[in-house]
């Protein structure tokens, strides 16, 4: 991001309503502003995962710091995740709710 589009970004949440969610050119990458607490401004960076350009879900997941970000990388990136979601997948993910005849 070079500096236009760095105060640009800063520009546009100051000017920014409250729960305001801002998009940007990446498909479920949001910038979202809470309300002030105790005279502290907040940001939060939302991520909402997407398929074919559908978001999944309604609500995502916010970040706030480098921290957060690694910590959900490190999570997403566990082998061990893949595989549980392969399981559940797997077992889960294409079963239609069978039809009761009554």
């Amino acid at each position: 991001m070079n500096a236009e589009q760095k105060k640009y970004l800063v520009k546009t949440i100051e000017e920014s309503g409250e729960w305001e969610r801002i998009e940007t050119t990446i498909d479920g990458l949001f910038v979202v502003k809470p309300p002030e607490n105790n005279n502290k401004q907040m940001v939060f960076v939302e991520l909402v995962p997407t398929i074919k350009g559908q978001a999944i879900k309604k609500k995502g997941i916010y970040l706030k710091s480098i921290e957060d970000l690694e910590a959900y990388k490190e999570l997403l990136n566990n082998p061990k995740t893949k595989e549980l979601v392969d399981v559940i997948s797997e077992y889960y993910g294409k079963r239609k709710t069978p039809k009761i005849e009554i």
